[in-house]
């Protein structure tokens, strides 16, 4: 398979001041990552351990400190926040639109227009019903779904996926996860997922990689990680997410071993 996405070695710190002194955050510490064709994966952590600033990294918004990023491909990007992230003045058609208009000046009004009812359709939104509504008019769901398709209607080879479903139930959740997985697989899509829920992780990534305190402490396929964990860090978040009173034991004993 064709690598789309590399990240060598790249690091970012945050310099900040604490009583009077100047200190700094190592937010990324030496991070590398490789992304083939088709592949789909899951960046797993809790906040603050970095995976934002990487993120914003791969997308350009933040320059890291060491280090190089090579993308071979278009990105299409998907926010966190579905309600912040699109422009309420704009109607649906035209925020599915815009990056489209963007790129290519030359497409006319009509294959523009024909190009948004074809990914609203496979984002499973009715295009009579929506394309004419404005963002206030939507449901959380609705409105991912809507920056799904603005991710789409580019073409991208990669897509990448901040949180995005944080904000929603988990109906609505596992829904919008098996379409992207859908969509993955029939465009031979790459997706990079950075979220804290190993639940959506699990339906959507083939590889997963945990991140603490700036670093990947463990990363491989999603069974080996799954069902075999080997970072104690990496079974206390798994903990976590399937029984908080196991979570607290765990910890408690961890913390016992080292001393904390």
């Amino acid at each position: 398979m064709s690598e789309i996405l590399r990240v060598e070695s790249i690091s970012k710190r945050f310099f900040v001041t604490k009583d009077g002194k100047k200190d700094f955050i190592q937010a990324v510490d030496h991070i590398s990552i490789s992304v083939k064709k088709a592949e789909r994966i899951g960046i797993i952590g809790a906040s603050g351990c970095g995976k934002t600033t990487l993120l914003k990294m791969i997308l350009g918004l933040l320059k890291a400190d060491t280090g190089r990023i090579i993308c071979n491909g278009k990105i299409g990007f998907v926010a966190q926040d579905p309600y912040s992230s699109l422009c309420p003045r704009f109607s649906v058609k035209k925020i599915v639109a815009e990056p489209l208009v963007y790129e290519n000046k030359k497409l006319s009004r009509q294959q523009i227009e024909e190009k948004v009812r074809s990914v609203l359709q496979q984002v499973k939104l009715d295009p009579e019903i929506f394309m004419e509504r404005y963002p206030h008019q939507l449901s959380g769901g609705e409105r991912q779904r809507v920056s799904l398709a603005r991710a789409l209607i580019r073409n991208p080879d990669i897509l990448i996926l901040d949180e995005p479903t944080s904000m929603l139930d988990y109906e609505v959740k596992k829904s919008i996860g098996e379409e992207i997985l859908n969509i993955s697989e029939q465009e031979n899509l790459a997706v990079v997922l950075v979220t804290h829920d190993i639940e959506f992780a699990q339906i959507l990534c083939t590889q997963l990689y945990i991140m603490n305190k700036g670093k990947f402490i463990e990363h491989g396929k999603k069974e080996q990680v799954c069902e075999c964990p080997k970072h104690d860090f990496t079974k206390m978040l798994f903990a976590a997410s399937l029984d908080l009173e196991k979570f607290w034991k765990i910890k408690e004993c961890m913390e016992k071993e080292h001393g904390g």
